[in-house]
């Protein structure tokens, strides 16, 4: 069968506006539902088209760091439910009822509570919901062991490290309570936006500020240093016992270790890599851009302003 020639010209309408229908269906985030304009009108100035494109062009060099960030999937939280959940049956049917293993007991069964939570909270929140029980937990663990310590000053050590853990984990759960993540899937969307120079250069003022705000509400409220600046007190404390030549010298020895090891293991934590939202802001500058607020109330987007 020989097609004609008005068949031929309306196919390849067809599929051309099946490809543009296509190409217009990437994903976007909830914030930048509009359908995507043009990125500027007549009157705008050039100055302010070149600012936006590079913003846009900086979210697209920083957002796959944040994705990674909050990206987590469900077999460290069932891993760590299966831990908690293993001991705390251990713990039940095997240690009598004495503050020692009380407290081994509370430390088993935070575990397996913050790996139910973990899988329950969203991706956003799942790394840190897990980081947050491990911290609880670490607290009761060393609680249970200043009571199988018999020398009182030997105690100082693993009360040290027991008040080190716990604050840290109570910060960190005070860090969740007050972020405001938002999900990763929105994160991802974001990105598709602004992945290609020739998306970039479609997006308007307005949806650039929307994923820029994403990127923003991604770092957390309470920093790490400050998260984990209790564990190294603790550690520092514990030492203190390694010094006194009354004590037996395993229990110096034992002092010293667990202090130091503390310690050490906050202050990397402490000092984790960059944030990619302070690299963002850092990048910001370099370009001679800035975050402003904009709108009356300071509250409704995010504007850059700068030079070049």
């Amino acid at each position: 069968m020989v097609w004609s020639s008005w068949s031929k010209r309306h196919a390849r309408k067809a599929v051309l506006v099946g490809a543009a229908m296509a190409r217009l269906s990437l994903p976007v985030s909830a914030a930048a539902q509009e359908a995507i304009a043009p990125a500027w009108d007549e009157t705008e100035r050039r100055e302010d088209i070149a600012q936006r494109r590079e913003r846009a062009a900086l979210l697209a060099t920083h957002l796959p760091d944040v994705i990674r960030l909050h990206s987590a999937g469900k077999g460290v939280p069932i891993l760590v439910s299966g831990i908690g959940g293993a001991s705390l049956a251990l713990s039940l049917t095997a240690a009598p009822a004495e503050p020692r293993f009380l407290a081994l007991t509370a430390g088993s069964a935070t575990l397996l509570a913050g790996g139910i939570a973990a899988l329950a909270v969203p991706e956003a929140y799942r790394r840190e919901t897990v980081g947050a029980a491990a911290l609880l937990s670490q607290g009761s663990v060393w609680l249970g062991l200043a009571f199988f310590t018999e020398s009182g000053f030997g105690r100082v050590a693993p009360v040290a490290l027991s008040s080190g853990y716990y604050l840290s984990g109570l910060l960190s759960c005070l860090n969740l309570a007050l972020s405001g993540y938002p999900p990763v899937s929105r994160l991802r969307a974001d990105h598709a936006l602004v992945a290609t120079s020739e998306w970039r250069a479609r997006l308007s003022g307005a949806q650039i500020a929307s994923i820029e705000r994403d990127l923003l509400t991604t770092a957390p409220a309470i920093p790490s240093w400050a998260i984990h600046l209790p564990i190294a007190l603790g550690g520092v404390a514990a030492t203190v016992p390694a010094w006194d030549g009354d004590l037996p010298a395993e229990t110096r020895m034992l002092s010293l270790t667990s202090g130091l090891l503390a310690s050490a293991w906050s202050l990397g934590a402490m000092f984790d890599p960059e944030h990619p939202v302070q690299s963002y802001q850092r990048d910001l500058r370099r370009a001679g851009l800035q975050v402003a607020p904009s709108g009356p109330d300071s509250n409704v987007g995010l504007t850059i302003s700068g030079k070049f």
